[in-house]
């Protein structure tokens, strides 16, 4: 599987942004939050996050509605939904 394009457009002492762009099938690779974090969906589509244990999970985003993560949160994250997804990953790195 192919990585997703990954842009980050903000990375100061208060926040990382990052805009991930998924052709189908598109995966982030395996990887851990260092922050908390908050998602904000752009286009919407559901993905397959794949757990540390193995298992996995469907996630349906919904284009311009955010939800939000933990810190030490760690999966792959794989486009599953037949098209295009965008979305932007603002990582909060002050508390």
């Amino acid at each position: 599987m192919a990585l997703a394009e990954s842009e980050v457009v903000i990375d100061d002492e208060r926040l990382r942004a990052t805009t991930w762009t998924f052709h189908d099938g598109d995966e982030t690779g395996h990887h851990v939050h260092e922050y908390d974090y908050v998602v904000v969906p752009l286009t919407g589509g559901t993905f397959t996050v794949t757990h540390d244990d193995g298992t996995t999970s469907q996630l349906i985003q919904r284009a311009g509605v955010p939800y939000r993560g933990t810190a030490g949160t760690s999966h792959n994250v794989t486009n599953s939904g037949g098209s295009t997804a965008v979305f932007v990953d603002i990582e909060l790195k002050q508390r």
